[in-house]
């Protein structure tokens, strides 16, 4: 490999000093010449770059390769990524797409193996992973991913114990994801060899996880930001602390940066970059045993160049030598024919989507905007018509979940209020629902409802807005998740479908689409819908639409 020469001021994160040097480097860095104690103002700065200890690369709707060239023009130089919802669509097949995909990436991605799919027995998914799983994926991955049944942890579930003594006798971390959990159950999560947590809501939370061994990630993502919240931890327990995002939408990466978002909230409140750095890059390089350069002689050329220690604005990202901001778009290397993917062929008609009649009270989900959370409505019929229908001005509209992998499976019809929707024919709907994916769909008309459903099903995935006539869709054909397109195409499409959501069809949640995939995720409280039915979580079982 050519080698290269910079002359820069240069972050010394080990000696915790500054000061002007002639770096030389290849693939690693061969030598550091101190030319001055004294930094030159008029040069750039050669700093270490950062790592995201947990994300979900399909929340970005980008493939592997789309996604690292995105995040690399802000400092992401590694990531530790649980394909947790490719798996549970696609399974190994999805698995292996985004190893096989990362290894043409711009910047480092390691793997932790999803440890819950299917993360519910109660909906339909295209998956399973075990220990023999990961028996076959042991030298592929970095940890194991994110222990999501915390109940079966506690409780000593088969299935959940054998993924973890597996995990264990490969010598892999185990990443958690226990919101809550405290006291003797937190015990039993540690115990069990549960060593990180990115679902702290509360700074008290945190500590007690820290206190008991635990590494805590503080995530700051499209939808979960607890940054604000957890900022003293930086004060008071900075070594036992990693950053991550968790899920992130394109647009949202545009606007507010990566894990750069971090940096700049930190510094701007007085966090030394010394200090910084551990979260940023050494934490996670020790704790998940990455091989991401930390700026020494004979480590990976791994680094950024900056415009100084204030503003921290990335002008270069280098990975293994090479400058990732020169690269235009990234070379997918698939074609529309052989996608990963699991969509059935179906095509649906308007009675699929009528609800009779069965009395005069109905269970409708009660959307609480900007939490994953929602609420149960008992909703009295006003009128005596033989079918159900929404109604705008009492703000519920009809929520359709319809199974992905099965084409002889019924769509499941239910209704949900505080949308906002005032179309009268209108609906939008998306295959991006947690954490199956299924494509759910919520609508004021079944014409629209069925113009939606269609076209996804059509696009093999993807999201779609309908208002009267009007179809605007786009695909995600990988696995009905992900595509290759470049990012800023993708935030562009995402933003105007969004725009036409909030404009055109009246609906007032902050992030339609963000909402409407979690109304189907089974675990979260307290009514939700699946492929299979109306589910109240509090009760952990499905229930009638209608109340007799």
């Amino acid at each position: 490999m050519v080698q290269n020469t910079i002359k820069a001021n240069f972050l010394d994160i080990h000696s915790r000093k500054v000061y002007l040097a002639e770096i030389v480097y290849s693939e690693c860095i061969e030598s550091v010449k101190i030319l001055s104690d004294k930094c030159d103002d008029k040069l750039n700065w050669v700093v270490p770059g950062f790592v995201d200890s947990h994300v979900h690369i399909e929340s970005s709707m980008l493939s592997p390769e789309m996604f690292a060239k995105m995040v690399s023009k802000y400092g992401t130089i590694a990531a530790v990524c649980d394909p947790h919802e490719i798996a549970n669509v696609c399974g190994e097949e999805g698995i292996d797409y985004m190893i096989e995909s990362a290894k043409k990436s711009c910047i480092k991605l390691f793997f932790a193996l999803p440890s819950c799919v299917p993360a519910t027995s109660f909906e339909t998914n295209g998956a399973s992973i075990d220990s023999d799983t990961l028996e076959k994926y042991s030298d592929k991955v970095v940890a194991l991913g994110e222990m999501m049944n915390y109940p079966g942890v506690i409780y000593n579930d088969a299935k959940v114990m054998s993924l973890i003594e597996t995990a264990r006798k490969y010598g892999l971390p185990i990443d958690g994801h226990a919101p809550g959990v405290k006291g003797e159950n937190l015990d039993k999560y540690i115990s069990a060899g549960v060593s990180t947590d990115h679902e702290c809501f509360s700074y008290s939370e945190a500590v007690e996880k820290i206190a008991k061994g635990m590494k805590v990630i503080i995530r700051e993502g499209s939808a979960a930001r607890n940054l604000e919240s957890l900022f003293p931890l930086l004060n008071d327990n900075i070594d036992d602390v990693m950053f991550c995002t968790d899920d992130s939408h394109p647009d949202d990466v545009i606007d507010r940066g990566h894990i750069s978002r971090f940096v700049h909230y930190a510094l701007s409140r007085g966090i030394s970059i010394f200090d910084l750095y551990k979260p940023l890059l050494l934490t996670p390089n020790n704790h998940y045993g990455l091989q991401v350069g930390e700026l020494r002689v004979g480590d990976r050329a791994d680094f950024l160049v900056v415009d100084n220690l204030t503003s921290y604005n990335v002008l270069k990202s280098v990975v293994n030598g090479c400058d990732c901001t020169g690269i235009e778009k990234a070379n997918a290397g698939y074609s529309s024919s052989n996608y990963v993917n699991t969509f059935v062929d179906r095509h649906f008609e308007l009675s699929d989507f009528a609800v009779d009649r069965k009395s005069d009270l109905v269970r409708v989900i009660d959307v609480k905007d900007g939490e994953l959370v929602s609420g149960q409505y008992l909703w009295s019929l006003r009128n005596k018509a033989r079918y159900v229908e929404p109604s705008l001005d009492e703000d519920i509209v009809k929520v359709v979940v319809i199974n992905r992998y099965d084409a002889a499976a019924k769509p499941v019809v239910g209704f949900i209020r505080g949308t906002g929707m005032k179309s009268e024919s209108g609906a939008y709907g998306c295959s991006i629902a947690h954490d199956s994916h299924n494509v759910v769909i919520v609508g004021s008309d079944n014409w629209a409802i069925t113009d939606c459903a269609n076209k996804i099903f059509a696009n093999r995935g993807g999201l779609c807005a309908v208002c009267g006539e009007e179809v605007v869709s786009m695909q995600l054909p990988i696995a009905g998740l992900m595509t290759d397109d470049n990012y800023e195409k993708v935030a562009c499409e995402y933003s105007a479908i969004q725009k036409m959501i909030k404009e055109k069809l009246g609906v007032s949640l902050k992030a339609p689409f963000m909402t409407l995939s979690f109304m189907s995720l089974l675990v979260i409280p307290s009514l939700k819908i699946g492929d299979r039915g109306l589910f109240d979580v509090d009760k952990f079982k499905f229930v009638d639409l209608f109340v007799k």
